[in-house]
């Protein structure tokens, strides 16, 4: 089993140690150029082995910061004493005082793991050694020891010495999974050559002053000031580069503003700004996103290759651990700390910065820098720094995030949260354009809700938007995994799976979205009931595009709104229907205004006489392109444009205007109007019914309004309401086509009405069935019990005639009398009867 790159650092550590007394051994077999063997070269100075290391220790800990445009490299000085103490002092006392001074700078000031600060120590002393035997051994026997041959021998000490420190730390990187291309380790090695020439030089010239005597001190105090100097310079330049940066920061937050972007420059750029090996930012609470998430970490490590920013993962684990989270101030953490410690550890820092990212008070998480490359540490005013980067951050990632969600509300419903029309059509579009070119199938699903109006006009839109969330949710659930939901606009949403794209599939989807309906919906106390219409059509048998789809499902919806909902496949005949069907709705609206719709009168009359009782008004509409348009298809037409309330409004004033015709003819006739589901659930009805009564100033109980048990079954408390309110205002009311609703009996009691009328369907076959005679019986004797007026509808031939009379019923309607007439025509038919009594 190969050892791990720690288990390679220690043997080479031991090895490094190993070479060590190799070569000392090996220098102190060397000849001496003059003196004795363990002594120094010559000279008059001879410098002790603890003032030496004191020296290395000081150039060890104060390492010159190069900066090479935008790169950063440490320079030691430690070559300057190695130089001194090759002349003068022993080889033995030379190697003893590096190991001791860098020593004790590698644990005590740069607070090095001790694994870490074994293998430097054994490496500056296998460089120690190195230099030292090369000394010796290039230096001829009998030269000056301080002539050219001496500086020279020098230099190439330094410069192996220096040599084999590249040589061996790019082997060590090598080992932690960061190969050195053979380019790459030729650089390195001319930058070490170059380095120990200018450092050993250096060392040169400290050499010369020393053996002056005279020359000591003020080379000493020159050397110094001009450490000094290039320091506060080497400062000076750092800031400048560092203020550089920020410009570079704040321009590259302003030119990014997503928040990916703005994590990705923040973490990049504070890398590059505090030279750190690993950046971190940890933010709490929601993400760009709509769903509220926990603490999220986004980091990245210089030391990578390539460097690339990781996340967002879960930080539960990382938040809190050692500092608060977010932290209430900025702090310097060295493992030095308890607390601290803790947090380091969690990432496997050995230092770091963190700073908290607010704004305006509000906290939104932490920036961390942590082992800063080199072998340099941060210091106070790293932690201003990067305050400073964490402002420009916050403020980035708040606009970012404000950006985000505004994009994100833009493709979702913001009262359902769930994909809007536009997002939908994106996606829509995709799948069909996959569709068609052979890929997966698609189902593509139209739903509206039958009845929503009448709950929003009743119990307000609040009450209407809770319904709305409710039934959302159930579709979403219920469609899980398997499709897309959205919402288009107002009751109406759109479903695409491409899991179910088969007939059966969207069929077994189609049933399974439709089972939301089932249960009730408690909204302000009231519980409510409603059903939907879904339309199905499937890619790419029904439509290549998403539009064509979207079309198609539209119009399989009106069909199976028109069966009384459920669901309905797209089929290519609904097509030429629902084309005939826009057309009306398009033409309607200006069709009303032209004031180009109708009206056609159907008496009702007393089936002993003969005599008119009364005339229901009939809505008539001749179409430019489509000749006579039926009164279902009328209606249909008017729900899908929004006309419903106009157009019954326009049939009612027609009927009223004809009453008040007759009135001043002296001829007391009730008028009857249909009223539409949806105009009952206007809030308004009775009030538009007063007004008309009074614009027309014709006396309410000439008017009667024929309403439908499903409008009232829709919303039966708003219903009975307002029904009550037009009955107290002397309106007379009707029940159509009854016996064809499910709960007829459940609020017949309820409603304020003073007629029925018989279904068609019971009528038609009162001669032939036995049943159906059974049902108008009841319907009779129910009506005669409540007081109520009985009309037979459909009444076609004498023998139907006969056979209400004989139930009982005492008035009727139908093609035996007349069919519907014009309002002209109204007159010759009264003449043919006799004279309508006073009502």
């Amino acid at each position: 089993m190969r050892p791990s790159a720690g288990g390679r650092v220690v043997l080479l550590s031991l090895a490094l140690a190993a070479s060590t007394v190799v070569l000392t051994t090996a220098a102190g077999r060397l000849p001496a150029v003059v003196g004795p063997v363990a002594g120094p070269v010559a000279g008059p100075v001879a410098v002790p082995w603890w003032v030496l290391a004191g020296v290395f220790a000081v150039t060890e800990a104060c390492v010159v910061q190069l900066r090479l445009r935008r790169e950063s490299f440490s320079l030691s000085l430690s070559e300057v004493p190695l130089v001194i103490g090759l002349f003068l002092a022993a080889p033995a006392g030379v190697l003893a005082a590096r190991v001791v001074g860098s020593g004790l700078v590698f644990l005590g000031w740069r607070r090095q793991r001790p694994v870490k600060a074994g293998f430097n120590s054994a490496l500056v002393a296998a460089g120690t050694a190195m230099a030292v035997t090369l000394f010796r051994a290039v230096l001829p026997a009998g030269a000056d020891p301080f002539g050219p041959a001496a500086w020279a021998a020098a230099l190439v000490a330094t410069v192996g010495a220096g040599v084999l420190d590249s040589l061996t730390l790019s082997l060590v990187v090598g080992w932690y999974g960061v190969p050195v291309a053979g380019r790459a380790l030729l650089g390195q090695v001319r930058s070490s050559v170059s380095t120990s020439v200018l450092v050993g030089g250096a060392g040169l010239l400290a050499v010369a002053g020393l053996r002056g005597g005279q020359a000591t001190l003020p080379l000493a105090v020159a050397g110094g000031v001009v450490l000094l100097g290039y320091r506060g310079f080497a400062a000076l330049a750092d800031r400048h580069t560092s203020l550089e940066r920020l410009y570079e920061l704040s321009d590259s937050l302003a030119a990014t503003p997503g928040w990916n972007d703005v994590l990705s420059s923040v973490l990049r750029r504070s890398s590059d700004l505090l030279r750190a090996g690993y950046v971190e930012v940890l933010l709490a609470g929601h993400g760009p996103g709509r769903a509220p998430r926990g603490p999220q970490r986004w980091w990245l490590r210089a030391a990578d290759a390539p460097a690339v920013v990781c996340g967002p993962e879960d930080a539960s684990g990382l938040a809190g651990v050692g500092v608060p989270f977010p932290p209430a101030r900025p702090a310097l953490l060295r493992p030095d700390d308890e607390a601290a410690r803790a947090f380091l550890h969690a990432r496997g820092l050995r230092e770091a910065v963190v700073v908290p990212l607010r704004v305006d008070e509000e906290a939104l998480g932490h920036l961390v820098v942590g082992d800063r490359t080199g072998e340099a540490r941060f210091v106070p005013g790293d932690v201003r720094l990067l305050e400073t980067v964490a402002n420009h951050g916050a403020v980035a990632l708040r606009n970012g995030r404000l950006i985000e969600r505004l994009h994100d509300e833009a493709r979702h419903d913001e009262l359902t949260g769930l994909p809007n029309r536009l997002h939908f059509r994106e996606i829509l579009d995709a799948a069909a354009e996959a569709a068609a070119r052979g890929g997966p199938p698609c189902a593509v699903m139209v739903l509206d809700f039958d009845g929503f109006k009448a709950i929003n006009d009743t119990l307000g839109h609040q009450a209407g938007d809770e319904l709305l969330q409710v039934l959302a949710a159930r579709l979403d659930a219920a469609a899980a995994g398997t499709a897309i939901v959205a919402r288009l606009g107002g009751d109406e949403f759109a479903v695409l799976s491409t899991r179910r794209g088969s007939d059966s599939g969207a069929f077994d989807l189609a049933r399974h979205l439709l089972t939301v309906f089932h249960d009730p919906v408690s909204v302000r106390g009231a519980r409510l009931r409603l059903g939907g219409s879904l339309g199905v059509a499937l890619g790419p048998r029904h439509g290549h595009t998403g539009s064509d789809l979207l079309r198609s499902a539209d119009i399989a919806m009106y069909a199976a709104k028109s069966d009384a909902g459920g669901a309905r496949m797209f089929a290519p005949d609904l097509a030429a229907e629902g084309a005939e069907s826009l057309i009306l709705a398009s033409d309607l609206r200006d069709a009303i205004a032209a004031d180009e719709v109708e009206v056609a009168l159907h008496p009702v009359v007393e089936l002993g006489s003969g005599a008119v009782h009364s005339v229901e008004v009939l809505a008539r509409w001749r179409h430019h392109e489509l000749g006579e348009v039926s009164p279902a298809a009328l209606f249909d037409a008017a729900g899908r444009s929004g006309q419903v309330a106009a157009l019954s409004a326009r049939i009612l004033d027609r009927a009223l205007l004809l009453a008040r015709a007759w009135h001043d003819d002296g001829l007391r006739i009730r008028v009857a109007v249909n009223l539409a589901p949806r105009w009952l659930a206007d809030a308004g009805l009775p009030r538009s019914v007063g007004a008309a009564l009074e614009r027309h100033d014709v006396p309410a109980d000439l008017l009667c309004l024929e309403i439908q048990e499903a409008g009232v079954l829709a919303d039966p408390r708003r219903s009975i309401a307002a029904l009550t309110e037009l009955r107290a205002m002397g309106v007379h009311l009707a029940v159509d086509d009854f016996g064809t609703g499910y709960s007829s009996l459940t609020y017949l009691s309820r409603l304020p009405v003073d007629q029925l009328k018989i279904d068609r369907a019971f009528v038609g076959r009162l001669a032939d069935s036995g049943r159906d005679r059974a049902v108008a019986r009841s319907i009779v004797d129910l009506g005669r019990g409540l007081g109520l007026e009985v009309v037979g509808e459909g009444i076609t031939d004498e023998a139907i005639r006969q056979a209400l009379v004989g139930l009982g019923c005492r008035l009727g309607q139908g093609y035996l009398f007349t069919p519907p007439l014009a309002p002209g025509d109204l007159s010759a038919f009264l003449a043919a009867r006799v004279p309508a009594p006073g009502r």
